[in-house]
């Protein structure tokens, strides 16, 4: 999906947003945006996703503001926040399944074998439960066309509404999956992604599962740096991996060598939020699975469908 001109109004009233914050350094933020962005709205880069053309932008931020992760506070804040707000979400959403929260708060051995699902539409069932979960985490977004706050989000699991649910291909293909590659988002989702990491394993023990996180910070994704604390129980899941890919949406020759060995590798490859829809949907793949929250209007005139739908897509 290439950059349109809106995309960088859109970059522009992010950093306005953030900028606002700011004691001091508000209008030399903005004034220096403007500047990378104006030779870009002119002659737009003829093969360049949105998210790729926030690299530069953002490197700036962090280089007038003199610190390599100017999102680092609010993506803590989001951390702590999303936790209550899984917690709330899976009191009134519960899974088909007993025992499954008390599973995920301690390890693979907790569930006895009489409490996994028997048949194949209760598989489903559990499956189907652990996405929406997942994506219902894709609200987290400070990088979206809508300015972001926990207080207003809209983290409701009975609203969901679907455009594309392609869980039949997906469970075709990863009934007989050796490796997966779950390429994450933002800074809170995480949690959300545990869920279905969890649901994942107990479907397919012998899946191996591959987190990848972003290779430096930009805007609220995922780093490792921001994998610490409570945040690493992910790992009873799955292996964490830095990509080493600087935007916010997973470009391949980005990637460092071992990500992209993986994805070569990977039999399934399940690519979360918006940002790595916008870089990957170009990349036609019976093995590539996008799950995101459509936030922008760029991306739903792209579709043809309305804002605020969810996605789960297979990209073929």
């Amino acid at each position: 999906m290439i950059a349109q001109h809106t995309c960088f109004d859109c970059l522009q009233r992010q950093i306005q947003h953030f900028s606002s914050s700011l004691k001091d350094q508000n209008l030399d933020v903005c004034l220096a945006t403007q500047k990378i962005l104006a030779p870009l709205r002119i002659a737009p880069p003829v093969d360049s996703a949105p998210p790729q053309i926030a690299i530069d932008v953002y490197e700036n931020l962090s280089t007038m503001l003199g610190v390599s992760d100017p999102f680092l506070r609010i993506k803590q804040e989001s951390m702590c926040k999303a936790k209550y707000a899984l917690k709330a979400i899976l009191g009134i959403f519960p899974p088909p399944l007993p025992n499954i929260l008390d599973f995920l708060e301690s390890d693979l051995s907790s569930l006895p074998v009489s409490d996994l699902p028997s048949s194949d539409s209760h598989k489903e069932k559990l499956l189907a439960w652990a996405i929406k979960v997942a994506v219902i985490g894709n609200v987290i977004d400070y990088g979206s066309q809508s300015t972001f706050s926990f207080e207003e989000a809209d983290f409701d699991p009975l609203g969901l509404e679907f455009a594309f649910f392609d869980i039949n291909g997906f469970i075709n293909k990863i009934q007989n999956a050796r490796i997966m590659l779950y390429l994450a988002d933002n800074a809170g989702e995480n949690y959300f992604d545990e869920v279905l990491l969890a649901t994942l394993k107990i479907l397919y023990p012998t899946l191996a599962i591959y987190y990848a996180v972003r290779g430096k910070p930009i805007i609220n994704d995922l780093t490792m740096a921001d994998m610490s604390g409570d945040a690493r129980s992910i790992e009873r899941f799955c292996t964490l991996l830095d990509s080493g890919v600087r935007s916010p949406g997973f470009v391949y020759r980005d990637a460092n060598a071992q990500t992209q060995k993986i994805f070569d590798t990977s039999s399934v490859i399940l690519a979360k939020g918006m940002g790595n829809f916008e870089c990957l949907e170009s990349y036609k793949d019976e093995r590539l699975f996008l799950l995101f929250k459509i936030k922008c209007d760029v991306v739903a005139n792209f579709l043809g469908i309305p804002r605020n739908k969810m996605v789960f897509k297979h990209n073929i």
